[in-house]
Formats: structure tokens, C-alpha cells, sequence
């Protein structure tokens, strides 16, 4: 009796919860927050309330998308986002219904708001779509990556930028036919020849760096700029919150990078603020070199092989501190920056790498300080006056004077005279410093409603002066006894105007620029000149029209007659291999451009086509001497054609699409009048110069549930180089050029973000296939490898 008492209370129980947990049991919705063009929404925010207090509240992920448990029942539901309208309902939830679809409506009466604070968070598409229509690299999809400066800003249209080897490498810039020193860089809107090599492209980091602007054959004045046809402009990260983030990558060739960045505003009124940017970079740079040199016997003869790299150690230290105050009745801003940088860099050889080198080094150090301060009226765009004024100091070693001749093996043998470079008897250890002063004062006036004058005034002067104990030697006198200098300065104007309610827009420009340099000249006879001095005074104009169509299509026409004036490397040469001269003129050329732009699927896809043409004068471009050495001269007229076709596509919050394809025929139009070339050269193309290229980016973000707290991103870049020419052609001829082979890089990363973005870790293949990749004069780049790196937001309010 007891065992079947027992037996009937089990089942009582048993059908008692069974019921409990049927009337108890949770439903479970997916909800769907999108807009009235099936646009997910992230977000939002989704807040339910039922019954016995019942609350739930959560913002929605990726896709746009909540996912509600709770009872069967009635339950009020709330949801609202920036932009939309609010949506207020109320929901039955029973055990069969699993996803509902929630149609937010965009807020009229929001809209001005949400158009201006749109503009505060894409300067990218604000500024690509302004009139000079410059092409805006976003760096938020590379901080993650261990992608470099130099490979991001590589998957632009138009645009290539040749290395000459591994980190820290020498770098070539072309855009549209204008390429190496015709092309300036900036960063923020300061030029890097001012700041000193540490802040070069090779050496910055995603982490600093908020976007990239590219200006191609046309600039705007407010650069000061002696550019040829093309501006690469670096926008530094800033932050108005409270912020502290860390990254760190390793890889392979012993590859690290470090960075630091903190800002803060103390006081309460956010008046106040200060900043850091620290950055160490270093790489063996050892990868494996490809049909080289190397020891076959004992007798030191030698065969083809494969080495490793062997003397390219980079080491790179940055650091950059501001501090200023903004709001202020007499300054909209008013802010002081300081930076210092540090690179040791060992060579492994010259400008081509048919010689390795096994003990040259160099080291470099720059300080700089500049003061900028900006003041607006008070009236909205009525007037604006921004200065900007520096010093830089920059004191840079370079040591060769082993008398070692090496194999790319790490082999070597004892030669004769010192220098592994061959060009001095001696050897060369010179030390050169270099002071910069500078001045830039940018300032617009609107003087109707329509029209806008623009102000541009930059002025700079480089001091050169330093040793060379051991060149001396080969020159019988030191060129760095007395003080070399070069003033240049610019004066820039132009007018703003609107037309036809502001579909038309039109900016007409005169430039004028002035240099005085102060330099040795050089002889082939192993000596220097005495000092000369010679001046320069140039004009450049320019028109540029934007006529918008549409708020879909846009036509932006524009000619610039453009100066480029020879630098201080140029003029007073690099204090290694090439040597000054004082006498250069200033380049010219005629630039015609033609973009077309295209807005389609709700602003989804954007797309455009362009069209360029260059008449070049006077073109300043590196020449060797009898005795090997080298020389900054003007040599070559030429004349480029090209066009450009690129397309961003993002059909969803998850996939981003963009594809572009370059075309540039460079051609030399007329002799020099030094007798280099002959007529036999006219109408062969330009050397060492890519003419044709293509780049692919695709990224996906996949978000693996509503509960975790984490998302991945999938990133995958792929550029194309058609085989181009490395030494010139002879009356046309294919078999008397040496070519540089077409090839196909592509690189892949992984990363895993926190939702919050706090934190993400990546793993990185570059030159996924190990292709043999060929640069600049024909020096191999490196083969497949790894990287993984972390970044880490301590604190972000």
C-alpha cells in the first residue's frame, strides 16, 4: 500500500509541474527594426513592458535586430532611434510567433539636425563630395588590421605607391602620371618635408590616423602648395572624449609595433584639453631574396641563389604631445604641438638591390613645436583666420666606411678602398642638421552670399650645415663648412562662387611662389663649387567647376597650370649617394582633369569615372654621373593621358564592395638639353612607372547572436599590377626594355571586435599566394607572412 501511495504522488507531482511548466513556459521573438527602405537599424532602442512588472530594454545589434523571452501575453512595446520617428505598439506573444518585422519612418522634423550631426560623423563623405572631389580613405576599417599606411592608401584609384623593400623602406608616390617629389605630403595640412622623415608614410600607423585625403592634379590653395598634380594629406586622429587605447602587433621578419594614445578634457567645461601619440616600430626586414649573388666555391666565384637579407635592421620611435583650449571668446581653438622621433635604419643596399651592403647605418633624430590658433565669427561662415607657425629641428647620421665587399649570402671579402657603396675613397660619415621655420596663415572671407575669397599665405626657411670627416677626405674640403639655405614662399588666392541656386560651383585660383637658395655646387671632379646663390619666382592659376546635375550625378571639370619647386633634398642633395644641386629650376605642367560622379540605391552604391591630361616641363628627376654618382637634374618634357573608373557598393550594414582600375600613359615629348637623351627615346614611355593597376576591397561583418557580446569581421584586399618598364626603350623596340612582372597581391584578415568596441583582436596574411612581388627599380618585396595584433580602449566616455 505504502509503495503504491508513493507511486500515485510521483505521478500527481509529475502532472502538476508538466502543466506549471506548459502555463510557464517562455516564448521567444526575433525583432526586426528597419527602415522604410529595408535598411537594418542599429541602435535602436527596444524597450517592453507586461504584466507583474515585466521590463526589458536593449539596444539592437548589427542586423539591426532584438531578440525578446517572455510569457505569452500582451505586451506594450517601445522603440525609438536617432533620425526616426518613434514607434509605440502593443504585442501578443504566444508559443508560435518567432520574428516580427518593426518599419521605422525617418523624422521630418529631426531632419536638419540629423543632416548636421551626419556631417560630424562622415568628414569622409562630406569632404570626397566637395568641389575639388578629393578621393577620402577611411582609416576605421585598417585600425584592427596590421595593414600599414602605405598598403591602405595603395587600394586608391589613380594612385601607387612603389616600396623599396620592407619597413621603413623608400617609398615612390604616383598619382595620375605625377609621381616622386612632384607629389607632397601632408600631415594635417602641414608638409612632412617640414616635420622631417619620421612623420613619412613608411612610418605612421593606422592607429594615428583618422582618414586620408587625396587631391589629383587639382589643389586647393589653403595647402600652400608647390605640388605638381597631387597632394596626400594626413588627417591625425583627434577625440573630444576622454580616451586611452593601446595596440600592439607582431609578425614575421620579427616584425612589432606598439602604439599608445590618450586624450582628456580635465575640466568640467571641456575647455581644456591635451593629448599623446607614442609609437615604436621595429623589423629585421630578413625575408628571402630571389636570384642573387651567392658564393660557389672557395675562390669566391659566384652563382644564382636564394638569401635572406642580412643588414636591413629598421627601428622607429614617435612621439607626439599637444595640449590647447577651445571655446574661447578671442580663439575658436587655440592648440601647441610637440613631437619627437627617432630612426636607426641599417642598408642593404642602394637604389637598386643588384649590390648588397653589410654595415652601412644611419640614424636620425627630429623636435619640432608649432602653435596653431583658428578664429571664426560669430556669424555663421562669414569669416575665418587660421596660423599655424613651427620650428623643426632634424640631425641625421649616416656611416659608411668599411672596406668590406659583400655577397648576398653574408659572405665577404676585403677590398681596397673604404665605403661599401663604391662612389668615395674615404668612405662617407656625414652628419648634417637641418633647422625649419615656418609660417602658414589660411584665412576666407564671404563677401555676398554666393561668393568667397580665400587667402593662403606660406612661408618657410630650411637652414642646412653639419661634417663629413671622412668625405673630406675625397673632396679635399668639407661642403658643410658653411651654412646652405632655402626660403621658399607662397601667396595663394581664390574665389568661391555659387550658381543656379548652388547647383554650380566654381573656385578660380592664382598662385604665386618665390625660392632663394643658398648652395654648394657639384663638379665630377670630386669637388665642390663655392657657394652660389639663385633665386626663382613663379605663377600657377587655376579653374575648377562642379556642376551638379542631380542629387545623383555630378560633373567636375578643371584645369591648373601648376609649379613644383626643387626641395632642400634635391638642392642640397641626401648626404649618401646624391649630390647637390643649387641650380635646379622649377618644374612645370599644364593638368586638365574631368570627373563624373554617381549616387544610386539610396546612396548604397557610388561610383565615378575620370579622365586626366598632363603637359610636363622641365620635369626634375634623379641622374647618374660617369663616376657613379647621382644628381637631381631637369631633364624631360612628357605628356600623360589616363583615365580612372572606381565603385563603392554597400548593399547592407555587413558587406562593403569597392573596386577600382587606373590606366596612365606616360610618354617622353622632348629631349633635354644636356644630351642624355636622344631623339631615339621620343614617344617611350617613362621608366620605373606602373601604367596600368587595379585594386579590390571586400569586407564582411558577421555577428554570431543577439547574446554574445562580440561580432567578427572578415577583410579581404587584393591589387593587380600589369608588368611594366624598368629601363627605357630604343626607337620602340620591346626587347630593349627590361620589364618588371605583372603581379597579384592579396591579403586577408580576421579580426574579433567587442560589441562595445573596446577591444579586437586580428590575424593577418599578407601576399597570401607567396608571389614574388617587384617594386621599385625591380627590388623584391617580401613573400607570404603572418601578423597579429591587438587593440585595446582602457577608457572611453
Amino acid at each position: 500500500m505504502i509503495s503504491e501511495s508513493v507511486g500515485l504522488n510521483k505521478i500527481i507531482v509529475f502532472l502538476f509541474l508538466f502543466t506549471f511548466s506548459i502555463k510557464r513556459a517562455d516564448a521567444q521573438v526575433t525583432m526586426n527594426i528597419i527602415s522604410e527602405f529595408k535598411e537594418p537599424i542599429i541602435g535602436a532602442t527596444v524597450t517592453v513592458r507586461g504584466k507583474d512588472s515585466f521590463y526589458f530594454q536593449k539596444t539592437t545589434d548589427v542586423k539591426g535586430q532584438v531578440i525578446i523571452s517572455g510569457r505569452p501575453g500582451s505586451y506594450s512595446v517601445f522603440v525609438e532611434s536617432v533620425s526616426f520617428k518613434k514607434n509605440n505598439f502593443k504585442m501578443q506573444i504566444n508559443a508560435e510567433q518567432s520574428t516580427l518585422d518593426i518599419i521605422l519612418m525617418k523624422s521630418i522634423q529631426e531632419l536638419d539636425e540629423v543632416v548636421v550631426e551626419k556631417t560630424k560623423l562622415t568628414a569622409a563623405q562630406k569632404i570626397r563630395e566637395s568641389l575639388y572631389a578629393p578621393e577620402v580613405i577611411d582609416f576605421k576599417d585598417f585600425k584592427s588590421t596590421s595593414k600599414s599606411v602605405v598598403e591602405a592608401i595603395n587600394l586608391a584609384s589613380g594612385l601607387r605607391i612603389q616600396q623599396q623593400g620592407g619597413m621603413g623602406s623608400a617609398l615612390n608616390i604616383n598619382i595620375n602620371g605625377i609621381d616622386g617629389k612632384d607629389v607632397r605630403v601632408f600631415v594635417d595640412e602641414i608638409p612632412v618635408y617640414l616635420l622631417g622623415r619620421g612623420f613619412e608614410l613608411q612610418n605612421l600607423t593606422t592607429n594615428m590616423i583618422d582618414r586620408v585625403e587625396i587631391y589629383k592634379g587639382l589643389v586647393p590653395i589653403q595647402f600652400g602648395s608647390d605640388a605638381l598634380g597631387g597632394v596626400i594629406n594626413i588627417v591625425t586622429r583627434k577625440s573630444d572624449a576622454n580616451f586611452l587605447g593601446t595596440g600592439y602587433s607582431y609578425g614575421s621578419w620579427n616584425t612589432h609595433e606598439a602604439t599608445l594614445s590618450a586624450y582628456t578634457h580635465p575640466l568640467k567645461n571641456k575647455k581644456f584639453f591635451a593629448g599623446i601619440d607614442a609609437v615604436y616600430r621595429h623589423s629585421d626586414n630578413d625575408y628571402w631574396m630571389d636570384d642573387v649573388e651567392v658564393v660557389a666555391d672557395d675562390l669566391y666565384n659566384t652563382k644564382k641563389g636564394r638569401a635572406r637579407r642580412f643588414n636591413d635592421k629598421y627601428d622607429f620611435g614617435l612621439a607626439k604631445v599637444q595640449i590647447g583650449f577651445k571655446d574661447l571668446s578671442w580663439a575658436d581653438n587655440l592648440k601647441f604641438i610637440s613631437s619627437f622621433t627617432y630612426t636607426n635604419k641599417e642598408w642593404q643596399h642602394g637604389i637598386t638591390a643588384l649590390k648588397p651592403w653589410g654595415e652601412p647605418f644611419s640614424n636620425e633624430y627630429t623636435g619640432g613645436a608649432a602653435l596653431n590658433w583658428k578664429k571664426s565669427s560669430s556669424q555663421k561662415n562669414s569669416w575665418q583666420i587660421d596660423v599655424t607657425a613651427g620650428y623643426n629641428f632634424e640631425q641625421n647620421y649616416f656611416e659608411d666606411i668599411s672596406s668590406r665587399i659583400y655577397f648576398w649570402d653574408g659572405n665577404y671579402i676585403e677590398g681596397q678602398n673604404k665605403g661599401e657603396s663604391g662612389l668615395y675613397s674615404q668612405g662617407i660619415t656625414p652628419k648634417i642638421i637641418q633647422k625649419v621655420w615656418y609660417a602658414r596663415e589660411n584665412a576666407f572671407f564671404r563677401i555676398a552670399e554666393n561668393y568667397r575669397i580665400n587667402v593662403n599665405l606660406f612661408t618657410t626657411k630650411r637652414e642646412l650645415t653639419g661634417e663629413d670627416k671622412a668625405g673630406a677626405a675625397t673632396y679635399k674640403d668639407d661642403p658643410f663648412k658653411e651654412p646652405q639655405t632655402l626660403l621658399n614662399n607662397f601667396f595663394g588666392t581664390s574665389l568661391e562662387s555659387k550658381f543656379l541656386n548652388g547647383r554650380l560651383l566654381s573656385t578660380t585660383s592664382l598662385k604665386h611662389y618665390y625660392s632663394k637658395v643658398r648652395g654648394v655646387s657639384f663638379k665630377i671632379t670630386n669637388e665642390f663649387d663655392k657657394i652660389s646663390t639663385s633665386t626663382s619666382s613663379d605663377i600657377g592659376f587655376g579653374q575648377v567647376f562642379k556642376w551638379v546635375l542631380s542629387p545623383k550625378i555630378a560633373i567636375i571639370p578643371g584645369y591648373e597650370y601648376t609649379v613644383r619647386q626643387p626641395d632642400s633634398r634635391e638642392i642640397f642633395g641626401d648626404y649618401i649617394t646624391v649630390s647637390p644641386n643649387p641650380n635646379l629650376k622649377s618644374a612645370t605642367s599644364h593638368n586638365v582633369n574631368l570627373k563624373i560622379q554617381f549616387k544610386a540605391l539610396n546612396e548604397k552604391l557610388f561610383t565615378g569615372i575620370g579622365g586626366f591630361y598632363r603637359n610636363t616641363k622641365n620635369r626634375i628627376i634623379l641622374t647618374s654621373f660617369s663616376n657613379s654618382l647621382a644628381a637631381y637634374t631637369n631633364l624631360l618634357q612628357t605628356t600623360t593621358i589616363g583615365g580612372e573608373w572606381y565603385l563603392q557598393y554597400k548593399p547592407t550594414n555587413t558587406i562593403d564592395l569597392s573596386i577600382n582600375t587606373t590606366y596612365q600613359d606616360i610618354r617622353l615629348a622632348a629631349v633635354d638639353d644636356l644630351g642624355i637623351f636622344t631623339d631615339k627615346y621620343i614617344g617611350a614611355r617613362i621608366p620605373n612607372t606602373p601604367y596600368l593597376f587595379s585594386n579590390f576591397q571586400g569586407s564582411y561583418t558577421f555577428n554570431p547572436g543577439n547574446n554574445r557580446n562580440y561580432y567578427f569581421r572578415f577583410l579581404y584586399t587584393s591589387s593587380y599590377v600589369h608588368e611594366y618598364f624598368l629601363t627605357w626603350a630604343i626607337n620602340g623596340k620591346k626587347s630593349s626594355k627590361v620589364t618588371i612582372p605583372s603581379q597579384l597581391i592579396n591579403d586577408v584578415s580576421i579580426s574579433i571586435h567587442s560589441k562595445n568596441n573596446r577591444w579586437s583582436f586580428a590575424i593577418d596574411c599578407k601576399n597570401l599566394t607567396d608571389a614574388r612581388l617587384y617594386d621599385n627599380f625591380s627590388v623584391q618585396k617580401p613573400g607570404r607572412s603572418f601578423y597579429g595584433k591587438i587593440t585595446y580602449i582602457l577608457t572611453k566616455q
